[in-house]
């Protein structure tokens, strides 16, 4: 498998062009693509583009422009002070390579590296994984439904410049499932922002964290009226980091003040801090609470840390989220054992939990 020409036009990839010459080189001791081949086009002693092809099936496009020394057998440094590496599978994964990638592996994702974004991930569309052929059928497809506003989309991401946005606390985000159909969120704490007013966390998320909540709603119009969005479901807040709110992928449309009674994630469970865990703790949103392990007991058997974190909203993809919608609730959310949602105590079958946790932290079912 190799894309062509006119599958990277229109995939926004940077095209083979007649000059260039195709080189594999050795793929040995690099962990990564030890089970594959590398493939390089050159134009001259320029590294254009990259391939990794592994024997799974697995394919990677990549941009670079990279300058090879001594008859191709070093990669010079890209600032010119530094030490020359040589050519080979490890080395080249040392330098970044630049705008639009593309990315399969039964699900195929379409990204731009300069801008850290994503256009377009069959998984997060709620497509089942593909063979190389349903591959190339997709991309058939693909290119049909390219009409010139859609190319032009495409190009514009291929080539945008990094961008770092802000947000806040209210914020309504809008974000794609596809090509053509939207998901609209809102942002509900910034962690980050609650440690530097010097309001006491449990500080065990990694990155910059945020909590938000995905709507009821899977739409193709991409304006919808936030007050419009208020009155809709929502789906269980989560962690996330920032990543995709700070780059723009996730896109502000608006703020308003949040309600009063906001829906945060629950962390309860022990102090995991090495010099400090005699404590039992307890988080959400910005209450904060802790008492003595010793004369307490832990409640429940399983781990309610719920402290795991990752860039990606954790509604799977399209098809969760229109489960819920049709059901109008959160059951087939709940019911998704495979995103983690066991280490939740706001889980409706954990509700003795809860109650049993709020009863010994002193806090109110409804507060």
């Amino acid at each position: 498998m190799e894309l062509t020409n006119k599958q990277r036009k229109y995939l926004g990839l940077a095209l083979v062009e007649p000059g260039w010459e195709k080189v594999e080189i050795s793929n040995s001791g690099n962990p990564e693509h030890e089970s594959g081949r590398v493939l390089l086009y050159f134009d001259g002693d320029m590294i254009r583009k990259v391939i990794y092809k592994h024997y799974s099936g697995e394919y990677q496009e990549d941009t670079v422009c990279l300058k090879t020394l001594e008859n191709r057998t070093l990669i010079a440094s890209k600032t010119g002070k530094g030490k020359p590496k040589r050519l080979n599978a490890v080395n080249l994964q040392r330098y970044n390579a630049e705008g639009a990638y593309f990315f399969y592996s039964g699900y195929m994702t379409l990204g731009n590296y300069t801008t850290q974004q994503t256009y377009y991930s069959s998984y997060f569309a709620g497509l089942k994984p593909m063979d190389e052929q349903e591959l190339q059928d997709f991309l058939t497809q693909w290119i049909a439904d390219t009409d010139e506003a859609e190319f032009e989309r495409i190009q514009s991401f291929a080539t945008a410049k990094r961008r770092h946005c802000k947000f806040k606390e209210g914020d309504f985000f809008r974000f794609k499932f596809d090509r053509t159909h939207y998901g609209y969120g809102r942002i509900l704490l910034d962690v980050m922002q609650l440690k530097k007013s010097g309001a006491k966390v449990w500080d065990i998320l990694m990155g910059r964290p945020l909590v938000v909540s995905v709507y009821h709603i899977i739409t193709e119009n991409p304006a919808i009226d936030t007050t419009e969005l208020s009155k809709l479901k929502s789906c269980p807040s989560q962690f996330i980091m920032d990543n995709r709110f700070y780059y723009g992928e996730y896109e502000i449309i608006g703020n308003a003040p949040l309600p009063e009674n906001v829906d945060y994630p629950v962390m309860y469970g022990q102090s995991i801090s090495g010099t400090d865990r005699n404590k039992i703790m307890f988080q959400r949103g910005r209450l904060y609470k802790e008492i003595p392990l010793e004369g307490n007991n832990l409640i429940g058997t399983h781990d309610f840390k719920n402290h795991g974190i990752s860039y990606a909203l954790n509604i799977a993809n399209q098809n969760l989220l229109a489960e819920c919608i049709l059901k109008n609730s959160n059951e087939p959310y709940w019911a998704n054992e495979g995103k983690g949602f066991t280490q939740d105590i706001r889980n409706p079958k954990y509700k003795s939990e809860l109650e049993k946790v709020m009863e010994q932290m002193g806090i109110e079912i409804d507060s």
